[in-house]
């Protein structure tokens, strides 16, 4: 049952990514793009959080730790390149925030991957 669960949630995840991956692909030609980004990485990041609650009540891992700490270090990061930047350095916080959350989710699809198929089975 917990496998079952698990897979589900992966597909869901993997889902979610590649729907938002395509509608910007898609809608490649609009003028607000950058607010579509965030927008996508704003519901895939919503449903990341959900489906790691969902993970570690089903399933023992040491990756949990490697992405609960890295997500928490990426948003301290995060904080510390906000205040500390002028107006100018506003696009790098903007980038850095877009490419640590599409990393972000890559890890956590390919450890999803992983768990699945390094369940013990019975």
């Amino acid at each position: 049952m917990k496998l079952n669960i698990l897979k589900t949630e992966v597909a869901f995840q993997t889902l979610l990514t590649l729907g938002s991956f395509l509608y910007l692909v898609i809608d490649h030609n609009k003028q607000d793009q950058a607010s579509d980004f965030f927008i996508a990485l704003f519901f895939i990041g919503v449903a990341n959080l959900l489906g790691f609650l969902i993970r570690i009540s089903v399933v023992a891992s040491k990756f949990h730790r490697y992405y609960f700490f890295g997500v928490i270090l990426f948003f301290l990061l995060l904080f510390g390149i906000s205040s500390l930047t002028i107006n100018s350095k506003v696009e790098f916080a903007m980038n850095f925030m877009g490419i640590g959350g599409i990393l972000f989710n890559i890890y956590y699809l390919a450890y999803g991957f992983y768990l699945i198929r390094s369940y013990p089975l019975k």
